[in-house]
């Protein structure tokens, strides 16, 4: 059972981690079946937790789903490339370029616009 999202909150406590990970040095994470890879600003490797992608999507209402291994933090997106209506990528910091499903590339659009808003 996933927790309960809180817009508020500014880090999360991911098990097997003895401190809260701040929400600001997440990048981007990665699914791998039941366990996820955490991309963090502060580590050149990402971390493995035994939660699935699914439930930090519930736990992080503010990243952004781009595909069915991915969720993105959008404070994190540095440009998009959109080649054309079917194509869509998104470059990060160390040059991760992350391909947005054909699917999601108007939510993820729109979730980005609205992030960007909310920014300025």
């Amino acid at each position: 059972m996933a927790p309960i999202a809180n817009p508020l909150i500014d880090s999360i406590k991911i098990p097997g981690c003895p401190r809260p990970v701040s929400l600001t040095t997440i990048i981007r994470l990665q699914g791998d079946g039941n366990y996820t890879r955490l991309h963090l600003q502060t580590h050149t490797r990402p971390l493995l937790v035994a939660k699935s992608l699914k439930w930090f999507e519930e736990l992080l209402p503010g990243f952004v789903r781009v595909h069915k291994s991915d969720l993105i933090n959008p404070s994190f997106v540095q440009m998009l490339d959109y080649h054309n209506a079917k194509t869509l990528e998104v470059r990060l910091p160390d040059k991760q370029i992350i391909k947005v499903s054909r699917r999601r590339i108007d939510p993820v659009l729109i979730k980005l616009k609205h992030h960007a808003i909310h920014m300025s």
